[in-house]
């Protein structure tokens, strides 16, 4: 009887330790060494590489190929890599390229199509040869690198005729030039009017272009054009301006005198400082934007002489 009793007993107590044992093991002692193996096993598998640009080879031979002054192959190079690699992270920088190439072969009489040579004739004048093949003064002046619009018999001239035509897009701030509806170059505006809330395309086009001094209007030719402000008008819609960052000016200090000159202080006083010496700084608030499409000056001159009147201008 006494065994059985004995029996007993040491069967309950080891139910009763036996289960506290596990389950302290499964809350305790189980997760803390799952957590320590875990830690371990994140600390010695390597960290995940990054998925190469698969257009990156491509993009480098593109942009040597271009440094090397070889434009239109580039050129038709960049046009192919932009419709095949639309997610990479290159792209803005392409985009960018293909931009400087088409502007710099505009001005070239080989590998633009559009872009025609011409010998003067006796009376011949920039505007004549402009309207005679469709092109324009300032871009024929500005293609040969003309100091002024005089021309000499026998003068051979580059003269470009692009079919030019702009996109805005108010959103994202953006200006695309496009070439017979092709993708030429894109500029970033500075400023442009808020899109409406009902988004909307508006067709324009460019009613008049003015270069102005002061209040004075400009034409081309005049010794003064070349500093002139330039503004492109669009019908029904705010204009095409062009925005010259202010130059900052330095701080005018008033310094310390000699120790041999005469001392003269001039005394700026304040709350806070009264008998101090002052340090005198003056700072220029830098001016606000115009209002209309703000463009950089030095990307305004640049679109300038492409467009004429009647460009189509599309407007997002």
């Amino acid at each position: 009887m006494k065994t059985f009793k004995f029996l007993t007993l040491l069967i309950l107590g080891l139910l009763i330790f036996g289960s506290a044992g596990y389950f302290g093991y499964e809350l305790f002692v189980k997760p803390s060494r799952m957590e320590k193996r875990s830690k371990s096993l994140e600390t010695a598998a390597p960290a995940p590489t990054a998925t190469p640009d698969p257009g990156l080879p491509e993009f480098q031979r593109l942009k040597a190929l271009q440094s090397s002054g070889q434009l239109a192959a580039a050129r038709d190079g960049w046009n192919v890599w932009i419709v095949t690699n639309k997610q990479s992270p290159l792209l803005p920088e392409g985009m960018n390229l293909l931009g400087v190439a088409n502007m710099a072969l505009m001005f070239q009489s080989s590998g633009n199509p559009s872009t025609t040579t011409y010998t003067v004739v006796k009376g011949d004048s920039l505007a004549k040869i402009a309207a005679k093949h469709h092109s324009n003064a300032e871009l024929i002046q500005r293609a040969n690198q003309l100091p002024n619009i005089n021309l000499q018999i026998g003068e051979q001239l580059i003269i470009p005729a692009p079919k030019i035509s702009l996109e805005i897009d108010r959103a994202s701030k953006s200006l695309t030039l496009l070439d017979n509806g092709s993708f030429m170059k894109a500029y970033n505006l500075l400023s442009a009017p808020r899109a409406p809330k009902t988004p909307a395309n508006i067709t324009s086009k460019v009613i008049d272009k003015l270069a102005t001094n002061g209040n004075k209007r400009v034409a081309f030719g005049d010794k003064s054009y070349s500093q002139s402000e330039r503004i492109i008008l669009l019908a029904q819609s705010p204009a095409i301006v062009g925005f010259k960052a202010a130059t900052p000016t330095p701080a005018a200090t008033v310094s310390q005198p000699a120790t041999n000159s005469p001392v003269i202080t001039t005394s700026v006083t304040s709350n806070s400082a009264a008998s101090s010496p002052t340090q005198v700084t003056s700072q220029s608030t830098p001016p606000p934007f115009p209002s209309g499409y703000v463009l950089s000056s030095e990307d305004l001159l640049e679109i300038y002489p492409l467009v004429s009147r009647n460009t189509v201008v599309v407007i997002h």
